[in-house]
């Protein structure tokens, strides 16, 4: 990999493990975060901090960003904007906006820079692991160039299209997954209702049909010990879901099952389970105790 400095804005959960598999493989970086907290444990490895988003542009060629949401990404990119030219590359990897990503991509352009977005799937474990799937908007030759950073984060990339196109088809990705999610739980609490073992039923549905990533992995390891700690929050969940309603509407197509998905997150997220994971959703259902007690 070349031996430029690469920029990494967002060190959070998935952006402190993302950014230590680049040091990993010797890369420079250079990190900005809104919390100077959050990036303590990269600068002991030997990053160096940045004050602000437009210095990091001052100082790498190649910046990841990796946020919340695309009101977060808006607000770093007011900053870097202004500091981008010819040779800049910005890979956004947020769970963010279409429309957002696309405008800004316009102003980028204008610069005389480059974009892709390329917003990723595996969770924190998946961070951790360096095994994410990602979903990349934007030119081929820019993700050729971005293709060995990228391959350092995850096992899987896949050029989606044009820019926005990896944003989009990431609000795809976590709706399935929240349907699922809501779907799975409703079928176990009639399992359970039935006389069945929760984790039983877990168990058969991931070796059937009905399977998914709910039933393979977050009913065994976050619901049913009642840990509800995969690292994803209920409000993440609610703002993906919501993203891919405004999405389909703009497409023109009617998604009731994603709607009804939605609605359990809303109220979820406007009721005391606000603050939890997003696995924890299953306790609407009365998934609670530490062996997955439904009551």
């Amino acid at each position: 990999m070349s031996a430029a400095p690469v920029g990494f804005i967002g060190t959070g959960r998935m952006g402190t493990p993302m950014a230590g598999h680049l040091l990993d493989a010797g890369v420079p970086l250079v990190v900005h975060d809104a919390r100077a907290d959050a990036a303590r444990p990269l600068l002991a490895r030997g990053a160096v901090w940045a004050a602000s988003p437009g210095e990091v542009a001052d100082r790498a060629p190649t910046i990841v960003t990796i946020v919340p949401s695309s009101r977060e990404v808006e607000a770093v990119y007011a900053d870097l904007l202004p500091r981008l030219g010819p040779g800049h590359l910005l890979i956004e990897m947020t769970s963010a906006d279409p429309p957002s990503t696309r405008r800004l991509a316009g102003e980028v352009a204008a610069r005389g820079a480059a974009m892709l977005d390329a917003p990723v799937s595996g969770g924190v474990k998946g961070a951790v692991e360096g095994t994410l799937a990602i979903m990349v908007g934007g030119e081929a030759a820019d993700l050729a160039r971005a293709r060995p950073l990228l391959e350092r984060l995850g096992t899987k990339i896949f050029h989606v299209g044009g820019i926005g196109a990896g944003h989009a088809m990431k609000l795809v990705n976590n709706m399935t997954s929240a349907a699922c999610l809501v779907a799975t739980a409703e079928a176990l609490a009639v399992a359970v209702r039935a006389g069945i073992d929760p984790a039983r039923a877990a168990e058969i549905l991931s070796a059937s049909s009905g399977r998914s990533n709910a039933s393979e992995l977050k009913f065994p390891r976050y619901i049913l010990p009642g840990t509800f700690d995969s690292g994803f929050t209920i409000a993440l969940m609610t703002k993906d879901v919501d993203g891919f309603m405004r999405l389909a509407a703009a497409m023109g197509v009617e998604a009731p099952v994603a709607l009804a998905a939605a609605e359990y997150f809303r109220r979820a997220l406007h009721g005391p389970l606000a603050a939890e994971d997003h696995t924890a959703i299953a306790r609407v259902l009365g998934f609670r105790g530490p062996e997955g007690e439904q009551r």
